[in-house]
Parts: structure tokens; C-alpha cells; sequence
């Protein structure tokens, strides 16, 4: 046995031995750094407009928390892809494409003459929106296919349950049918599409706007043509010596919306997307995230109004269900009006998500300071990033579980908000596990929105005589 002292030294020698030296280099626990294979993608800033992705949301784990099972789920799902619509077509898209068209010339044949630099591939380039009368506001071919992929990752998602589907439920326009019925092509059971129409009870629950007479779709454009021309400015700097036409502020976001429409109807990513520059796209995704919080967000009175219906109805149709091993505590008595359907699907357009996150808060910053929208330049520090809620086929859905809590009391229910596949937590109540909101605190929520956001028909006027 060594004597104290040397059990020192030999403590100093030991420690001086296996020392790193000071002069090495330090090695990071992995080969690479977050950033190092970092890359700007356009295509996940673009709110309304780009093919879909999913979101990360939080971070939190995609699956259900340790110990809990999903036993029932309705989701909000925005219809596919689709050609353009109406109103970015006409008033964006369809008058740079005139100019475009006007550098033909007799002796170029195909080729458009003057395009230059960045802008080159215009001499050649194909307009995908060709046929404008017939494509407008209708569903892509990728559109049908990336609703399948859609479908199937619900159905790789909850296998338990997509098989007792029994009916979906869309509104009377094509692309919202259509997508519905792309969806169930991949479902193992036969499913029922019902076609809700203004006047069903549960229209205004699916498509809240479209009952209100209140809602506009006007709210926002002031302001976004306030920034328009702040952003714009210096890119027409830029591109405009590359031009063989004038380019007009309306010109530059038309060429931006055909980087989303272009590369959801072909599929793949868009030569426009790479015209811009990265600041340039987050400008553009300000831009329209501006709008948006005006005009179906927290910036508009009514939205709370709007989202409200359909979290009351999913709220009481969970009420009724209990997990399947419950059976016994209800002595064998079944849920009144039960067919046993525990997935429910609604197919709905790009205004209802955001009301649904906008009742709840989900996107809403706790600082109001950061919440606010200049019209001269980019917050950067916002919590309300539409790119991230609707893409086309954005969707938002509540999950009902059913925990095993161990020590604390057996059997749990709770809810968790889904926002293209990330769980979201509710900014008022996360007392679960994962961040979840017990069952009847959400029952309790929404008891209290209805209280305050119910009066649907009166605030949105509709009880009014014309």
C-alpha cells in the first residue's frame, strides 16, 4: 500500500499522463456542425402556394407520448395542389406572363428574345398554366398524388383507426372532391364522400368563412401592398437590366407565386425559385404571413369566431367515445349515435387551418411587441409562419389519447394539437404527457371560447334581413 503521499504523486502522474494535450485540436462529438449541409429551400417559404412538407413544429416527438395510444382523431385537411387561383392568377401571375409573351418575335420563332443573366431560361421557358380557363382553381396531376402520399402517411400513422372511417366530408368545389377522393383510394375500406352544402348544420363547423357573410377577404391588402413596395424596390433594381420589359412590383410577386405553382404542378422545384435571393424569399413569406394574420388570423376580431365551431364539435364528438377497454365501467351500454368511427376527415381550404390555430393560440407570440407587422420591414422574431400550416394539403387535427399514467392514478385521456404532422402545444394548457392538454381541461377550454366566441351567426351577421 502506498503512503498518503504517494498515493498524491501518484494521483499527479496519473492525471498528467492521460491529459490531453493543450496544443490539440478539439474534436465535436459528431463529424459535423448543425449548419454545415445547410441549404435555403424557397419551396418551405411560401405560405398558401408550395407543394406540400412537413412541418417540425416544436420538436416534440412525432408519436404518441410513452404509455398513451391514439383512440380517436379528426383532422381539417386543405385541399390539394392546384393550377392557381383566381385572384393570384389575375392579379399577379397573368400580367407578367403578357409581358413575357410579348418578346416573341417573328424571327425567334419559339424563343422569346431579350431575357438575359438570371432571367435567361425565359427564353425557352413553358408556361405550366396554359390553359388558364379550364386549369384554374382545379386540382394538378401531382396534386392527386401527393394527396395519396398524404392518405397513406395517415393511414402508416393511425392503422387502428383509418379503417373505421365510414365518411369524409368536402364542400361543393372540385379540388376539395377531388382530393377527397384521392385520399380514399388508398383507405382498405369503402368510404362515403358527403358533400356538405350552406345550410348543413355542419357547413359553417368545415367552412366558417364561407357561412359568414362578415368575412372579406380584403382585410390585409393595405398592408401588404405597403411592404410590396418596400421589398420589390430592390429587386426590380437588380433583375430589370436582365428584362427586355419593364418589371412592376405586381411583376415580382407574380414571378415569385410561379415558383410554388409551377413546382406543385410539375412536381419538381421551379427555375424561377432560384431568380431570388434567401432574404428575398423571407420577404416574400413576410409579405404574405402579414396578410394572412390580417385578414384569417389574430388580426381579424372574427377569426376566434371562426375556429371556435369546429373545436366544439370535435370537443363533444370525443366526449362521447371512451377507449375500447372502457367497456366494462359503461356496463355494456353503447355511445348513443356511435357507428363506431373513430378517424374523422374533413376536406376544407387554406382560410381554416388558421382559424383553428388562431382560436387556440398556436401561433400566436406570448410578446405582443413581436406580434406586430411593420410594413417596412421584416419581423423577423413573429411566431406566425403560415408556410408552416398551409402548403397545399396543410391540415390540422386533434388527437384524442388514452395514457397509461403508472403511479399517478392508471388510465388518462388527452388531446394533442397536429399541425402537418408536428404536435402543437396549447399555449393554455399542457398538463400532459408530451406536452398534451388533459381531456377535460380542453373540454373546459372550449367551453370557455364558446362562451365568449359562440355567437357565430350574430357576429357574422347572418341573422340580418337583406
Amino acid at each position: 500500500m502506498l503512503p498518503a503521499g504517494g498515493i498524491v504523486l501518484y494521483a499527479i502522474f496519473l492525471s498528467q499522463s492521460l491529459a490531453v494535450p493543450t496544443d490539440a485540436p478539439q474534436l465535436p462529438i459528431a463529424p459535423q456542425s448543425h449548419t454545415q449541409d445547410y441549404e435555403f429551400d424557397a419551396l418551405l417559404h411560401l405560405p398558401g402556394i408550395s407543394p406540400y412538407f412537413d412541418a417540425i413544429g416544436s420538436g416534440l416527438n412525432h408519436d404518441a407520448p410513452l404509455n398513451c395510444e391514439v383512440t380517436a382523431a379528426s383532422y381539417l385537411v386543405r385541399h390539394a395542389a392546384i393550377y392557381a387561383n383566381d385572384a393570384d392568377y389575375y392579379k399577379y401571375i397573368e400580367p407578367f406572363l403578357q409581358k413575357l409573351d410579348s418578346t416573341y418575335s417573328s424571327s425567334s420563332g419559339k424563343r422569346r428574345r431579350g431575357w438575359s443573366g438570371p432571367l435567361s431560361f425565359f427564353s425557352k421557358w413553358e408556361n405550366p398554366i396554359d390553359n388558364p380557363k379550364k386549369q384554374l382553381e382545379k386540382i394538378t396531376p401531382h396534386g392527386i398524388k401527393d394527396s395519396k402520399k398524404v392518405g397513406k402517411h395517415l393511414l402508416s400513422r393511425y392503422p387502428a383507426l383509418v379503417p373505421t372511417i365510414k365518411h369524409i366530408y368536402t364542400d361543393k368545389k372540385s379540388r376539395t372532391k377531388d382530393t377527397a377522393a384521392a385520399f380514399i383510394e388508398v383507405f382498405p375500406q369503402d368510404v362515403e364522400i358527403i358533400e356538405l352544402r350552406p345550410g348543413h348544420p355542419s357547413f359553417q363547423h368545415q367552412n366558417p368563412h364561407k357561412a359568414c357573410k362578415a368575412f372579406s377577404k380584403e382585410p390585409g391588402d393595405t398592408e401588404q401592398r405597403e411592404f410590396l413596395s418596400h421589398y420589390t424596390s430592390p429587386i426590380i433594381s437588380r433583375l430589370q437590366p436582365f428584362a427586355p420589359v419593364p418589371l412592376s412590383e405586381t411583376d415580382i410577386m407574380g414571378l415569385q407565386q410561379l415558383c410554388g405553382y409551377e413546382s406543385a404542378i410539375r412536381g419538381k422545384k421551379s427555375d424561377i425559385c432560384d431568380v431570388f435571393t434567401d432574404d428575398e424569399w423571407m420577404a416574400y413569406e413576410y409579405a404574405w404571413d402579414l396578410k394572412y394574420s390580417h385578414m384569417v388570423g389574430h388580426g381579424n376580431p372574427l377569426s376566434p369566431y371562426l375556429g371556435f365551431p369546429w373545436l366544439n364539435t370535435t370537443a363533444t364528438l370525443f366526449d362521447k367515445f371512451h377507449a375500447p377497454h372502457h367497456g366494462d365501467e359503461m356496463e355494456g351500454d353503447e355511445v348513443p349515435d356511435d357507428d363506431g368511427q373513430r378517424f374523422f376527415l374533413a376536406f376544407t381550404h387554406r382560410e381554416v387551418p388558421p382559424f383553428i390555430a388562431t382560436a387556440l393560440g398556436l401561433f400566436n407570440s406570448s410578446n405582443s411587441y413581436n406580434e406586430e407587422w411593420p410594413t417596412n420591414r421584416i419581423n423577423w422574431s413573429r411566431s406566425w409562419k403560415m408556410a408552416e400550416l398551409i402548403p397545399f394539403l396543410g391540415h390540422v387535427g386533434i388527437e384524442k389519447l388514452t395514457c397509461d399514467r403508472m403511479g399517478v392514478g392508471g388510465e388518462r385521456e388527452y388531446v394533442r394539437v397536429i399541425a402537418n404532422t408536428a404536435p402543437r402545444p396549447i399555449p393554455a394548457c399542457q398538463d400532459g404527457p408530451g406536452a398534451s392538454c388533459s381531456f377535460d381541461a380542453f373540454v373546459d377550454l372550449v367551453r370557455r371560447g364558446m362562451e365568449i366566441y359562440g355567437d357565430f351567426d350574430g357576429v357574422c351577421g347572418n341573422d340580418k334581413e337583406e
